[in-house]
């Protein structure tokens, strides 16, 4: 990659691809994953999740950057760990993206068919919608990284945006009692146990790894860029994460959520 294209993309564009890969539908199952651990647990587990996986995509980004631009995970395990590792390590990886491919793509179908449903009056089938939806996807993909990190930026804001408008008001509405699960009505609460049934889910809500060459395509050996894009990126989806605790659990009460 010439000079001239990385400076096209600022590190701007990298935080939002990263974000946009960790924040997902999954988020709002957070607080029925973390309800047992309730709130101040819940944001400690998190935070330790967030700071655990940040520290291993910027290991993972800096054995990414000692191989030429373009080596994808397939280089580099092969060269460090063998040949026979890597065909377990290609298994896994391909496994992991295939089942998040295929649950986006039948999800995104489901909801948009759903959406042209209700206000066009006309159902629209929706593994043909899901499969559009691919397509146009795999198109922008395929005109230039830039174009791709563009419409995550814009299909990321709208996201925010929405979820703003939609979930903002019980920012407000936090009832401090509820937080602190003072209205629990069971005796000798606990909490702690419920931290290693919470663990797996926070690690899996920080999974961003796989984008790593790809932002090394984009950037180059531009370190400060792709440190900016991993960091505050994966910092975002963790300041969203918390605000949906809070307003989720300072409105809902834990038995609620438990059940």
């Amino acid at each position: 990659m010439t000079d001239q294209a990385e400076k096209k993309h600022s590190a701007f564009w990298g935080v939002m691809v990263i974000a946009g890969t960790v924040i997902g539908g999954g988020m709002f199952a957070l607080p029925v994953d973390l309800a047992g651990a309730w709130f101040f647990w819940g944001a400690f587990i998190l935070i330790i999740a967030w700071f655990s996986m940040l520290h291993s995509g910027l290991l993972l980004l800096e054995a990414n950057l000692n191989y030429p631009v373009g080596s994808s995970f397939n280089t580099i395990t092969k060269d460090l760990i063998g040949n026979t590792w890597n065909i377990i390590s290609g298994i896994t990886v391909a496994f992991v993206l295939y089942i998040l491919t295929y649950a986006y793509i039948s999800a995104n179908g489901a909801i948009i068919s759903e959406t042209i449903s209700m206000n066009l009056g006309y159902h629209a089938n929706p593994r043909i919608v899901g499969i559009c939806t691919a397509i146009f996807v795999a198109s922008v993909l395929w005109i230039s990284s830039l174009a791709a990190s563009r419409i995550t930026s814009l299909f990321l804001g709208l996201k925010i945006i929405s979820f703003v408008i939609v979930f903002g008001s019980f920012f407000f509405q936090v009832d401090y009692s509820i937080l602190r699960d003072a209205t629990s009505t069971t005796a000798g609460t606990s909490y702690f146990p419920y931290i290693f049934m919470a663990l797996p889910v926070c690690l899996a809500s920080f999974g961003f790894h796989g984008n790593i060459p790809s932002l090394i395509i984009c950037y180059g050996k531009r370190k400060d860029k792709l440190i900016k894009s991993v960091v505050f990126g994966s910092l975002l989806a963790l300041v969203i994460y918390l605000f949906w605790l809070y307003c989720t659990m300072g409105n809902i009460p834990r038995e609620a959520l438990r059940r």
